[in-house]
């Protein structure tokens, strides 16, 4: 049962990339069912977050997972390989537990990506895409996840790309207090920015979202503003800052539309955060007047700054998750060799019988008495089947191995009534 993890993430592709090797969320049931119409596939979790794309699978062949994943993104083996990671089997399991900790994300400790596997769980679940492997394995992982949140400091004064956001947000505009800002998108990431940015007191808070009836949950949760999308152009004209979390394909923000904008505002300075993968913030928009355009790997700075005193806590979490996959690792390798002894103890059983069935034909053939023939086919039969495990029970007797004998009574399903 080979596990495999393939991806790529911000520590191996750049911005360009990583919005090239999206997975949809919308389409995610699409990709697993093509994905399992694969022979060499058995079971599969997809997850992409803004800062990864990762592909996990108990499949036989790596190279054809690659060229699948290839093939999804319209890439080429050139494009993707320089940034491509692949683990196998216990790497993969402790490359997956590592993901799901926040050891792997840009933000070390992070919380949101565990919801974001859960998530991706549950979808492949939903697809038919998980059978009992997975199901087990990801229970771990998410055991796991706990068990590091609990024991360990990782989690100790939590920073996510949200809060990040608004830190760069603080840093770059002047009287913060008295600012507007404008959130686009109305998913986690976004009700998360809204929690920050209320933290740090911000004067006034719009939400726009393509649908509005999601704009109105969040804006009655948080208390400010929500506005129609075709009135984007509108809310940036008022506002001073721009954090930008949705999960559209193409850009929401252009620079036609933000040069329009930036007419109407008289050139008064704008700070724009896109937090979004693939962007929501076409990247010229950069290149207008008075228009501070940063991206999630622009964030990098701030989060820095949040690291320090969590290497420590990390390797203990590292700790924790090395033993764990080895863990699991060792319980997948007992199945095989339980199933293994299963098989070669049936395969006994089918030779003695077909000895017997052999001996008791001719004597049938030879017109020897039927229910004498059964009788001693029966007799034949019981006594070989039960010749070692007798032999190894009466050695274990003899050398007081209570622990052999107590085994074998939960194997063969004796009952301690039984034995008085």
């Amino acid at each position: 049962m080979p596990i495999i993890a393939c991806g790529i993430n911000h520590k191996t592709a750049a911005l360009d990339l990583r919005e090239q090797a999206v997975f949809s969320l919308d389409k995610l049931a699409l990709y697993l069912s093509d994905l399992l119409s694969y022979d060499f596939v058995r079971e599969a979790v997809i997850l992409s977050t803004c800062n990864r794309s990762e592909v996990y699978c108990d499949a036989d062949d790596v190279e054809q997972i690659i060229d699948w994943f290839c093939l999804q993104h319209h890439l080429t083996r050139d494009q993707i390989e320089p940034a491509l990671y692949v683990y196998r089997d216990e790497e993969a399991v402790q490359h997956i537990m590592q993901v799901a900790c926040g050891l792997d994300s840009m933000i070390l400790g992070e919380t949101q990506i565990l919801g974001q596997m859960k998530d991706a769980f549950s979808e492949s679940c939903a697809s038919g895409a998980v059978g009992g492997l997975f199901n087990r394995l990801f229970q771990q992982v998410f055991a796991v996840a706990k068990e590091v949140r609990s024991n360990t400091a990782i989690g100790a004064c939590p920073v996510s790309v949200a809060s990040a956001a608004v830190g760069l947000a603080k840093q770059i505009v002047t009287s913060f207090n008295q600012a507007a800002a404008l959130v686009i998108g109305a998913g986690d990431t976004v009700d998360l920015v809204i929690r920050h940015l209320k933290a740090h007191a911000i004067q006034k808070i719009i939400i726009i979202n393509r649908s509005f009836e999601n704009a109105k949950v969040l804006a009655k949760k948080h208390d400010i503003e929500a506005m129609i999308f075709s009135d984007l152009a509108k809310a940036l004209e008022t506002v001073d800052i721009v954090i930008s979390a949705t999960s559209s394909t193409s850009p929401v923000v252009t620079h036609k539309l933000m040069s329009n904008v930036m007419k109407k505002r008289q050139n008064k300075f704008i700070a724009m955060i896109d937090i979004a993968v693939p962007r929501d913030i076409e990247s010229a928009v950069a290149e207008l007047e008075n228009v501070s355009l940063q991206c999630i790997d622009d964030l990098k700075r701030i989060i820095q700054h949040n690291l320090k005193g969590r290497e420590h806590a990390a390797e203990k979490a590292r700790d924790v998750i090395q033993q764990k996959s080895r863990d699991f690792i060792a319980w997948l390798s007992s199945l095989d060799i339980v199933s293994l002894t299963i098989r070669k103890y049936r395969n006994q059983i089918e030779d003695i019988s077909r000895l017997e069935m052999i001996k008791a034909t001719k004597q049938l053939e030879r017109g020897e008495d039927p229910i004498l023939v059964l009788t001693n086919f029966a007799y034949a039969f019981t006594n070989k089947l039960l010749h070692s495990p007798s032999v190894q029970l009466r050695q274990a007797g003899v050398e007081g191995r209570l622990d052999v004998l107590q085994f074998a009574q939960q194997l063969f399903a004796i009952s301690e009534s039984e034995l008085t």
